[in-house]
């Protein structure tokens, strides 16, 4: 608890000397995906919605005369004066550190069948229990003509499982991907960076720990929280790469219609549990190169994006790897967004190393609340047979979902989910497995 006040008074005090008006991810790249991006925006795009009167910039309580200025102006704004809000806390401190902060909590029960493994004698205990929690924090440091934008990107996942754990679902099922993006116990340091974009908005450098998950993909396939929850849905299927490591990159953006990156990785932190410097001195890197087309026409923005890259052979994965994924997403009229995914990669460090991806969503179909979404996408990944080493096994298999987010108010929403496995690929005695789950959504 000490610790925390520390770190809060801290963020506090020096967001008051450093902190001008704007937040720290540039607002004019708004169809470049990337998935703290869009967790930001839905949070703010909730709170303009539970208070369309505070919508735009607020004016600061009190002129910055003293070092605990901001703090005294969070206290002012009463946070807590009607019981505790955590959503009108973090509103007061972004004002005065001048920050976006969302922190996404889910509770996701999913109930499975077949309920046990091809050679067991006893069913698994059904639902597992997925807990979800994820803190997002853009921290914009600075803001001059002549020194440009300088801010600080956070973002960390942390998943729980009671009663039972997907990767047991995924056994008994026999399904070689996954009934959710997470199959056990989780800490991913996701984010963690350094950014400098250079007046003009052309060139940007950042450096600390990243992951590509953040970039490769599109609104609704990408993440767990707010979009499609099976494993080949809801991020690169095939993908190798790291959960986070620590590395830098350049992204370049001529126009804010195209973004082109390329970086590398320190190629040791696989999962991405710490944040490791002196892996980089090991020199084994990973490289990769991206690039994104975010075009505007009549119909509705769009984006195509190509990422390429490789990884290295390290103990955690003992295999060098060379994968690509190649995205597209494109609104038609204001109701309707379709998107599709081709990816693979080489190696042996997956059970998957092709998939193909095609869906369709539509946001808020009946404006009732901004949080409502229905979906609906399948995919057909392909095994890899020097992975999965089973004497039966499918070639194929192919994962058809749906589901329905209802908001309730600004901040809770309910997804209930269907999953239906074709020909699961590691059960060659079963024609289909099914996936029933409700996801519970609490975000501030």
């Amino acid at each position: 608890m000490a610790f925390s006040r520390f770190y809060l008074l801290t963020a506090l005090y020096t967001g008051g000397i450093l902190a001008s008006s704007a937040y720290g991810i540039p607002s004019n790249y708004p169809e470049h995906h990337h998935r703290l991006i869009e967790r930001l925006k839905k949070n703010s795009t909730q709170d303009s919605d539970s208070s369309p009167s505070e919508s735009s910039p607020h004016p600061r309580q009190e002129p910055r005369r003293h070092v605990l200025t901001p703090v005294h102006n969070v206290l002012k704004d009463r946070p807590c004066d009607e019981g505790l809000s955590i959503s009108k806390l973090l509103h007061s401190i972004e004002k005065e550190t001048n920050s976006q902060i969302s922190v996404d909590f889910t509770i996701l029960p999913q109930w499975f069948y077949p309920k046990k493994a091809a050679l067991a004698t006893v069913d698994e205990k059904q639902p597992t229990w997925q807990f979800y929690i994820s803190p997002n924090v853009s921290w914009q440091l600075y803001n001059s003509p002549t020194a440009g934008v300088g801010s600080i990107d956070f973002s960390y996942t942390l998943i729980r499982y009671w009663r039972n754990s997907a990767q047991n679902a995924n056994n008994a099922a026999g399904i070689a991907g996954g009934i959710n993006d997470y199959s056990s116990r989780t800490n991913t340091l996701s984010q963690l960076t350094f950014s400098q974009t250079f007046p003009g908005d052309i060139l940007t450098v950042a450096m600390g720990q990243y992951s590509l998950y953040s970039i490769d993909g599109t609104l609704y396939d990408n993440d767990q929280q707010s979009g499609f929850i099976s494993y080949a849905l809801s991020q690169n299927a095939s993908a190798t790469y790291s959960l986070g490591s620590v590395g830098a990159y350049v992204q370049f953006t001529p126009t804010p219609s195209i973004n082109i990156q390329a970086g590398f990785q320190d190629a040791y932190n696989i999962v991405g549990t710490s944040f490791d410097v002196y892996n980089l001195t090991k020199n084994k890197y990973n490289f990769y190169g991206y690039f994104s087309w975010a075009p505007q026409c009549k119909l509705g923005n769009g984006q195509y994006s190509a990422l390429i890259y490789s990884t290295r052979k390290v103990p955690q994965q003992p295999t060098q790897t060379t994968g690509w994924s190649l995205n597209f997403g494109q609104h038609l009229g204001e109701k309707l967004y379709v998107f599709g995914r081709w990816n693979g990669a080489t190696g042996t460090a997956i059970n998957l190393n092709r998939s193909y991806v095609l869906g369709l969503a539509s946001a808020n179909p009946i404006n009732r609340n901004s949080q409502d979404l229905l979906g609906a996408a399948c995919s057909i990944s392909k095994v890899n047979p020097k992975v999965v080493t089973e004497k039966r096994i499918r070639k194929y298999e192919t994962v058809i979902e749906t589901f329905a987010t209802i908001g309730f108010g600004p901040h809770i929403s309910l997804t209930p989910d269907l999953q239906i496995y074709i020909h699961p690929a590691l059960r060659p005695d079963k024609r289909s497995a099914k996936v029933y789950g409700v996801r519970a959504n609490f975000s501030a």
